[in-house]
């Protein structure tokens, strides 16, 4: 995502950054005070140039953001404050908050993993938005999201990636189980993935809007008998699936042990 930049030395002011002593009546100075006055300047020059770069940061790391403007560079966010902020993961239930306990068995798992994931009824979908938009505000974008739902979930988290959209925030992943209303995608999320079954009754596909720039994928489960709308939540070779999908969205977790609980 981020890319090198060489950085050029120079004097903000514009001057030189060295200026030698004038001669005046034809006086001579010997070779050794002019040997002098040059290594002067140039440690002048080296010691100008250290000062320039030392702020620079170094180079690469994904995490590291440089803007560049009237000839300096500047970092937007410095690799290690970036590793302060976490992602978080949110997962969303279904009717009633007492179906879709896949949810709540997905959240452990992650958790497990070191990551911060909570499990809220899809009612919850404006709250969220409104949290993962004020903690991107908060620290320059740099704050990923992922948000899970099945069923009604499902349904909240296009409503939820769209509004996001509206107000200039992103998640780094959405997955969606088994929606039950065709919706469509405008924006708001960099990778959306819809597991759903075409033949099940419920489920249904997610289309993307025009001018959707993310990735959208549907995935048909049709050809698998025993997965239904009311266990696909609860697939665990499917929860295996989204872990992975995390991982490659917002990076491994594990050095922090367990996690917030469900809510």
């Amino acid at each position: 995502m981020s890319h090198g930049a060489a950085a050029s030395c120079r004097n903000q002011d514009g001057g030189p950054d060295v200026e030698g002593p004038s001669l005046h009546g034809g006086l001579t100075m010997s070779l050794s005070k002019r040997l002098g006055l040059v290594a002067l300047a140039l440690s002048g020059l080296i010691l100008a140039g250290c000062q320039t770069t030392a702020g620079t940061g170094g180079e690469g790391g994904p995490a590291v953001q440089m803007t560049r403007g009237d000839g300096e560079v500047q970092t937007a966010a410095r690799r290690g404050d970036a590793r302060q902020v976490a992602p978080r993961i949110y997962l969303m239930r279904g009717l009633a908050n007492v179906f879709s306990q896949g949810m709540d068995d997905l959240g452990d798992k992650l958790r497990a993993r070191g990551y911060n994931a909570t499990v809220h009824e899809y009612g919850a979908w404006p709250s969220i938005a409104a949290e993962i938009l004020a903690a991107q505000r908060a620290t320059g974008g740099r704050f990923q999201a992922v948000v899970v739902g099945h069923s009604l979930g499902a349904n909240a988290l296009a409503e939820l990636t769209n509004t996001l959209a509206q107000n200039g925030g992103s998640l780094a992943l959405a997955v969606a189980f088994d929606p039950t209303v065709h919706q469509q995608v405008a924006g708001g999320v960099r990778r959306y993935v819809n597991l759903y079954q075409s033949n099940n009754g419920w489920g249904t596909a997610v289309a993307a809007a025009p001018g959707f720039r993310g990735r959208l994928e549907n995935i048909d489960l049709r050809g698998r008998p025993n997965v239904t709308h009311f266990n696909i939540d609860k697939d665990p070779g499917l929860h295996a699936q989204v872990i992975s999908w995390i991982g490659q969205a917002v990076g491994g977790a594990r050095r922090g042990g367990r996690q917030a609980a469900a809510r």
